[in-house]
């Protein structure tokens, strides 16, 4: 495998969008989005494709029509020249919604609302469309469009919102699932990635797109166990911020270890968000071997700041021997300095 991500044809971002969902897929010099992530996001996406090198998108997919995932769409499409729009074929009565297709429309993109099985590409890479099997299913989740990458012999699965009948209507298609990396449906909804449609997918990565302060459970207990229980690999842009794969079409690679943070959040009744401590072992380390403490007034003061997620961090922590040299930013600033500023504590070493 190439020793450098940038020698690697392949490329497969999963943007840190917070609550949202926005992928960036490069092939051989072709680019295709995926969602472009909430409001709060759009710049963020514009200038992250602009770092990357991105004058046109051959394609952008719009999962589905919430807002979390196209307000940033509608950015792309004011920045950036695109070929071809794949998008659902329903109307969604919604301010967003408006803003979306007037940018699609103005555009000039040719708009497609892709039918299952129907294969396009980018490069090298083929995309099929996995699904949906009707875009008359009751939920607009369920009218996800969902696509299955393939470049060599490596293959990647993104299925926007899908929950259980779009899953299982995916299951009936016999089209192929198996897939090395596997975006998780919904965020980590307890409604999507059945147990059958996960053994169908044989994963063995999985990426998790979401919030660490999300007020609707995502990821929950429910998905995070059978996650666990099939083996896989695990990222999570609330734990690493933005992930990304690389691939020469015969070996698959990430920028960083995973995390293997197969913690949930849960809300009470109430609307309160509890985090699980599924993680955490007898003696009170998580998963990662790191002593947990009520008070991380008692830790030292001396932080590391990640200049490309911006998160700070203890000296210890794990994550600090993953960064990037040009990365990090060591710092005596105090906790409420680094939050004002605009950084968020690493929720593994908890600064």
């Amino acid at each position: 495998m190439p020793a450098k991500a940038g020698e690697a044809p392949f490329a497969f971002h999963m943007l840190d969008v917070g609550q949202g969902q926005s992928v960036l897929v490069e092939a051989d010099g072709h680019y295709m989005l995926i969602d472009g992530g909430g409001r709060s996001s759009s710049s963020f996406v514009v200038s992250y494709l602009q770092q990357q090198g991105v004058e046109k998108l051959d394609y952008i997919v719009a999962s589905h029509y919430d807002e979390d995932h196209i307000s940033g769409i509608v950015g792309a499409l004011h920045v950036f020249e695109c070929e071809t729009i794949l998008a659902p074929d329903y109307y969604a009565d919604t301010e967003i919604y408006a803003s979306y297709l007037t940018a699609a429309e103005a555009s000039g993109a040719e708009i497609i609302y892709p039918q299952q099985g129907e294969t396009y590409a980018l490069g090298d890479a083929v995309i099929t469309v996995v699904g949906p099997a009707s875009y008359e299913n009751t939920l607009e989740n369920d009218r996800s469009v969902a696509v299955r990458i393939t470049y060599g012999i490596t293959s990647y699965l993104i299925c926007g919102d899908a929950q259980a009948q779009e899953e299982e209507d995916i299951l009936n298609s016999g089209l192929e699932l198996a897939s090395d990396v596997y975006v998780v449906n919904h965020h980590g909804s307890a409604e999507s990635s059945g147990l059958y449609f996960l053994n169908q997918i044989q994963p063995i990565y999985a990426l998790i797109s979401c919030s660490a302060d999300n007020a609707y459970g995502h990821p929950s207990a429910e998905t995070m166990q059978r996650l666990d229980n099939e083996g896989v690999s695990l990222y999570r842009t609330d734990r690493q911020g933005t992930v990304t794969a690389y691939s020469d079409g015969t070996g698959l690679w990430f920028d960083q270890e995973p995390c293997d943070d197969f913690s949930s959040r849960q809300v009470d009744g109430q609307g309160a968000v509890n985090s699980d401590i599924s993680g955490q072992n007898e003696s009170g380390q998580n998963e990662l071997g790191q002593q947990e403490a009520s008070d991380s007034g008692n830790r030292g003061t001396t932080y590391v700041c990640n200049l490309n997620t911006k998160k700070f961090h203890y000296t210890y922590c794990d994550s600090v021997n993953k960064m990037k040299e040009s990365n990090k930013k060591f710092t005596d600033e105090s906790r409420e300095s680094l939050i004002a500023q605009g950084y968020d504590p690493c929720k593994n070493c908890n600064p």
